[in-house]
């Protein structure tokens, strides 16, 4: 979440540093649960800040959002919109679950996998990131500011900026899949919602993208993440075309 620095003071201290709240964050791979746990833990503690001017994401109006996303300041941004975009499809995807779970649907094993899908489908994790985004740029802000930190700490600052798209899009990746494997057993009558949820993942997982290219990834996590995003095309392709799904 690197934007401009052209704000006040005031701005950059609305929320907890990312390095108090959440020092033990790693970038490994395959530890994505325990990464959006320590997220979750990060935006509920900047909720409770005393300082902060805006409510968590999960409490606000969607009106709300929208007007903050569209002001003049730094935060909500497109790290925030992402997340928000993510958390709808998700639910899209839900409703489309819980819609399969008729008696013959448990006769017939799809209400089984319908509950599977929604355990999976985590909208307070994905939302969760929208938040963890402000508190990352609110470190960003306090690097560029602070003379004394160390080139080790700004790195570490910068690091952990770039964790919250890059498991944005990991999360993305997995939910697409994963409603990609439930087409098959969904209603018929709501299928249709689980695609948008499909479509909705995908271009939340390419937005979080950009905001991941503007911290500055190695060349090889690029590539990785342009590998997942490649992955959610082909699925939303063969929808578009109309193919079965596997």
């Amino acid at each position: 979440p690197r934007r401009s620095s052209g704000v006040s003071g005031g701005q950059s201290r609305r929320h907890n540093s990312i390095e108090e709240v959440m020092p033990e964050l790693k970038l490994e791979t395959g530890n994505t649960e325990e990464q959006w746990a320590m997220l979750s833990a990060l935006a509920h503690t900047t909720a409770a800040a005393p300082a902060a001017k805006q409510s968590p994401t999960a409490d606000q109006i969607v009106g709300e959002f929208v007007a903050a996303l569209a002001a003049k300041q730094p935060t909500p941004g497109g790290g925030a919109a992402a997340a928000v975009g993510a958390a709808v499809g998700a639910a899209a995807a839900a409703m489309a679950a819980a819609y399969t779970t008729r008696k013959k649907d448990r006769e017939s094993g799809a209400a089984a996998a319908a509950e599977a899908l929604i355990a999976t489908l985590d909208t307070a994790a994905v939302l969760a990131a929208a938040d963890a985004d402000a508190v990352a740029y609110a470190d960003l802000q306090r690097s560029w500011k602070d003379a004394d930190m160390s080139a080790e700490e700004k790195a570490a600052v910068e690091a952990r900026a770039l964790a919250v798209p890059v498991q944005l899009v990991e999360r993305c990746h997995a939910y697409v899949l994963a409603i990609q494997a439930f087409l098959p057993s969904c209603n018929p009558n709501i299928t249709s919602d689980a695609k948008v949820g499909i479509h909705q993942l995908a271009g939340a997982a390419r937005a979080a993208f950009q905001t991941a290219l503007v911290n500055s990834p190695p060349a090889a996590e690029r590539e990785r993440l342009r590998g997942l995003l490649r992955e959610m095309r082909e699925v939303e392709e063969a929808l578009l075309e109309g193919e079965a799904c596997p």
